[in-house]
């Protein structure tokens, strides 16, 4: 009896492996989505819907607490912050859309991507889900995006977290810009997977381990979503966000993250940003690149709750 339960075990265990290996291998995009809905599990997420009028907008959300609305940047989703969020749920109601045209999200240029636009929607958004005094941070484009909602809407900000954000004009030229100056492809416009590949060069100083299979849907992506890209890269360079300017002298609590090797965004911009808040708080972040979220979660985690413990005492 042992012996055929032994064998049976065995069989077991090859039948899984000969699984891991076909979706590994032969189907990617449901390898990608087993992972997909394993971590937003595990970091206690759930992915819903909130309708702003005739649109409708994919949510990231879960966990119990103050709210915290996280933003996404250029070419990025609502599961960029899945990772940092599993740090938070326990803590904060973490909720996390896709804004057009990323992810999920419709594709409509008609309907506008440009800072102005987005900043529109984030306010709908806070209106549909009556959210009270949240906690609303970006990175990116969307830090811009977060910093310009906190310019227009301050009473509806308990703070503002800005993590390499976009849109400093008066920063110096990163190393991407000085590589696009100089002749170089962009490499925020992948047209190749091998493209792909190079962009998370440029994003990470010390990329997290994704499984090949995963990096191949998200390449796979990249490069048929490169025309959206172009589109909202068209429409933000036509109606440009000075951050610092519109900050200037904003009262809102901030909390400044930015990586020290970040490639894509100069870190000058950090202190830039400290300087025309009245009541910000820096916090540079050793040996990380430009997505502090998913590169550093745990210590990216650990910086706003410390600072968001220090509201508590005000």
């Amino acid at each position: 009896m042992m012996k055929w339960l032994g064998r049976g075990l065995v069989l077991l265990v090859g039948a899984l492996i000969v699984a891991l290996v076909f979706l590994y291998v032969v189907s990617p995009q449901t390898a990608y989505r087993l992972a997909l809905t394993l971590e937003r599990s595990n970091a206690g997420l759930e992915v819903g819907e909130v309708s702003l009028g005739d649109l409708t907008l994919p949510v990231l959300q879960g966990g119990d607490g103050p709210p915290l609305l996280l933003i996404h940047g250029f070419g990025g989703d609502k599961d960029n912050w899945t990772r940092l969020a599993g740090e938070l749920t326990d803590s904060y109601r973490v909720i996390a859309p896709d804004l057009p045209p990323f992810g999920e999200a419709p594709v409509d240029p008609d309907r506008g991507y440009t800072y102005a636009a987005q900043v529109d929607r984030i306010h709908q958004l806070v209106q549909v889900m009556e959210l009270s005094l949240v906690h609303i941070g970006g990175n990116s484009m969307g830090g811009a995006i977060a910093g310009a909602y906190a310019a227009a809407h301050p009473e509806t900000v308990r703070s503002l977290w800005l993590l390499a954000p976009a849109a400093v004009a008066d920063a110096p030229p990163s190393e991407l810009a000085a590589h696009v100056e100089a002749g170089g492809s962009n490499p925020l416009m992948p047209a190749t997977r091998a493209d792909y590949f190079d962009l998370m060069d440029w994003v990470f100083h010390d990329p997290p381990y994704v499984p090949a299979p995963i990096q191949w849907v998200l390449a796979q992506r990249a490069v048929e979503h490169r025309d959206r890209r172009l589109t909202v890269l068209e429409q933000i360079r036509a109606d440009p966000l000075d951050l610092a300017a519109a900050l200037d002298g904003v009262g809102v609590p901030t909390l400044i993250t930015w990586g020290e090797k970040d490639r894509l965004l100069a870190v000058d911009g950090a202190r830039i940003l400290d300087q025309a808040l009245p009541d910000s708080q820096l916090h540079l972040m050793p040996a990380t690149g430009h997505v502090p979220m998913i590169e550093r979660p745990a210590a990216t985690a650990a910086a706003f709750r410390e600072f968001a413990a220090g509201l508590e005492t005000r």
